[in-house]
């Protein structure tokens, strides 16, 4: 395990119930339980169970991780999709006997915040998900959802919903093999533009971190633009890039959209992605936004790669409307 800095400091608790207070959160979890090679991105700090299907899980928010420092005045969504990502891995391995080593295919994960997230304004910040995560009935693979209650300083601050399946070695490798490209129409082997958009568009502060190129012909498309060595979205080697490169993407893609007609757009509110395909690392990626036609500053986001859709996703910005939970699991 990994001991935060500061020993002896008090981080807190994420509410006053009693299994709260019994998780431990000075010291993260074992890097390999959440699929992470540098101890600094582990989120995790415990887990209990509550019942068959409840679990709460305990996580503490760094100050200065990449996904918490964008200088706003709360803290990113996207730093709470990726929590809800480490709590399924997790919760795989411990509680529901699926051993390391194995491929996880993500399917679904959203966000959905009643209000802000606070500002990780101390070095660490206590969050707690009360989560239900279930077996879907029928089939014999196994494929999981979560879907959890998010507590921070003693309030409900929304919802965040996972789903994936731990998936059989040989069936992952089966499975990307068929995958490849696949079908599709021609696309472009290149992208047209790799001059990154200005961090401040974005929501970074480093030029670094911008995953956006502007596309000279239109607006509101993009180029996702990759850098193997950012220490956060590439923790590890991967033979496709990861779906939260993505998440993070579809956020600044959102952001600017929403820029555009609504100056000075707060964060976003509402992160949901569906994907479909793997993204492969060598062919370029095009990045879409238009309104989602559902209210003011919701955006429907897609990613294409040579023709052939890798993910949607629909971001919001101020208070979302309830949305159903999509229980259709793609690779």
């Amino acid at each position: 395990m990994h001991a935060m800095s500061g020993s002896g400091m008090s981080i807190g608790r994420p509410g006053p119930e009693r299994h709260w207070q019994r998780l431990g959160f000075d010291r993260s979890v074992p890097r390999e339980t959440v699929h992470k090679t540098a101890a600094a991105e582990v989120l995790l700090t415990d887990a209990e169970r509550l019942g068959d299907e409840r679990f709460a899980v305990g996580a503490s928010w760094r100050r200065d991780h990449y996904l918490a420092h964008h200088g706003g005045p709360a803290a990113d969504p996207v730093l709470l999709a990726e929590t809800a990502r480490q709590t399924a891995i997790y919760l795989s391995h411990r509680f529901f006997g699926v051993a390391h080593g194995v491929p996880f295919v993500l399917s679904g994960i959203s966000v959905e915040l009643f209000e802000a997230l606070p500002p990780v304004d101390e070095e660490y910040l206590a969050v707690g998900l009360d989560v239900v995560c279930r077996k879907p009935v029928g089939g014999p693979r196994l494929r999981l959802e979560l879907d959890a209650d998010v507590v921070v300083r003693h309030r409900s601050v929304g919802r965040a919903r996972v789903r994936w399946e731990p998936m059989e070695p040989r069936r992952y490798a089966l499975l990307r093999r068929r995958g490849g490209q696949g079908p599709g129409e021609a696309g472009p082997r290149t992208a047209p533009s790799c001059v990154p958009l200005p961090p401040a568009r974005v929501g970074q502060l480093a030029e670094r971190d911008v995953l956006l190129a502007a596309d000279a012909s239109s607006a509101h498309v993009w180029w996702l633009r990759l850098d193997r060595a950012q220490p956060v979205l590439f923790d590890h080697d991967s033979d496709h890039v990861p779906g939260m490169t993505l998440v993070e993407a579809f956020r600044q893609a959102a952001r600017v959209a929403s820029a555009d007609g609504r100056p000075g757009a707060s964060g976003a509110t509402l992160l949901d992605v569906t994907f479909t395909a793997f993204c492969e690392p060598d062919v370029p990626v095009s990045i879409t936004a238009e309104p989602a036609g559902r209210g003011a500053g919701v955006f429907t986001l897609r990613a294409h790669q040579a023709g052939r859709e890798l993910a949607s996703a629909e971001v919001g910005h101020g208070v979302p409307e309830s949305s159903a939970v999509r229980l259709e699991a793609a690779c």
